[in-house]
């Protein structure tokens, strides 16, 4: 998370998160092969109707999240959390045991984060329960990722659809350090100007290396058609990349997410309880003037979230006659803690 102004001229292009996925091999690029899921249809984009602007337009309640999502245990004196309980849900996305993305819990197996995150077939952890990646902590765990799943129309180019899931090899039991985000509602919009946090352990300045401390910024929330505007202003090939699908987080002093936060949580809060509104994507830089920082809206693509959980959740189930009746049940008991 970048925390001030930009220190390096030119245009660098923000989602090659780690040179070790080598972009320029065709095989690099090749998606890893996930037997276990069978593919959903995908659209163009994926489905979802814009609400109209103007504040919370629909009721942030979620089928798929957990009563207790959204919440910070265990409050200290003042009613603030303990800083390494601030961010209960975030994760960090590793390989070889170094900290390549974030990302977020939104159930007791399954990861939140971006498709350019995984794009590759390398093998992958989760940590979480830690805020502090090199002091490490009794409340950390780490967890193998069993499944990868993105959109069939992932495109890494342009970064559309760039959404993924995460199986976790077993569930993780909740703690004080350890809680679910909430997912919005599929119309869920939130209004430009809002406050908002983005978290993770991508650098602190445009050349800056990365933190091993867990960061945060707070960022006012833009709507994607006023974003692709201001980008436009700057560039009008990356302009054309902010399109429906996507919102964008904007801090006029320079704060925004950076290399090394892609895949984390863009979270609001409403009423005590924290929704997560974007993932990560990209940018241009990190912090620069008149550069929006762009996410993948997550109540766009709720209706996807949906369909592949519960793909998951009957696929899980040996029986023949359970699996039939599974596809006909409402996701909400599918995943009832």
């Amino acid at each position: 998370v970048c925390h001030g102004s930009p220190s390096s001229p030119g245009e660098p292009y923000r989602p090659e998160e780690d040179s070790r996925v080598n972009l320029a091999s065709p095989e690099a690029r090749m998606p890893p092969v996930h037997p276990k899921f069978p593919k959903i249809p995908e659209t163009s984009v994926a489905p979802g109707t814009s609400a109209p602007a103007g504040g919370f337009t629909s009721s942030p309640l979620s089928l798929l999240s957990p009563p207790a999502c959204g919440h910070r245990v265990s409050r200290i004196i003042g009613g603030l959390p303990a800083l390494n309980r601030k961010w209960p849900w975030q994760v960090s996305l590793q390989t070889e045991d170094k900290h390549l993305c974030g990302g977020s819990l939104i159930d007791r197996r399954w990861v939140l984060t971006a498709a350019h995150c995984v794009f590759s077939d390398l093998e992958y952890k989760v940590k979480l329960g830690d805020t502090d990646l090199n002091a490490g902590s009794e409340n950390a765990l780490v967890i193998p990722v069993e499944d990868i799943i993105f959109p069939s129309n992932f495109d890494f180019a342009s970064l559309t659809n760039d959404i993924a899931l995460a199986l976790l090899a077993y569930s993780v039991n909740y703690s004080s350090h350890i809680q679910p985000v909430c997912l919005p509602e599929k119309l869920f919009e939130v209004e430009t100007g809002t406050e908002c946090w983005v978290t993770g352990w991508g650098r602190v300045s445009e050349s800056g290396s990365e933190p091993f401390v867990l960061q945060e910024a707070e960022l006012n929330i833009m709507r994607h058609e006023q974003c692709r505007e201001m980008i436009k202003k700057k560039s009008v090939a990356k302009s054309k990349m902010v399109t429906r699908g996507t919102v964008c987080g904007y801090n006029d002093q320079g704060k925004d997410s950076c290399q090394g936060d892609s895949g984390g949580p863009l979270v609001c809060e409403l009423n005590g309880t924290w929704f997560q509104v974007g993932i990560v994507s990209w940018g241009v830089g990190c912090g620069r003037k008149g550069y929006p920082g762009v996410y993948t809206e997550v109540s766009f693509y709720k209706k996807w979230i949906i369909d592949h959980l519960r793909q998951a959740s009957c696929l899980n189930s040996a029986d023949s006659l359970i699996l039939v009746l599974c596809l006909m049940m409402p996701l909400g008991i599918l995943v009832a803690p």
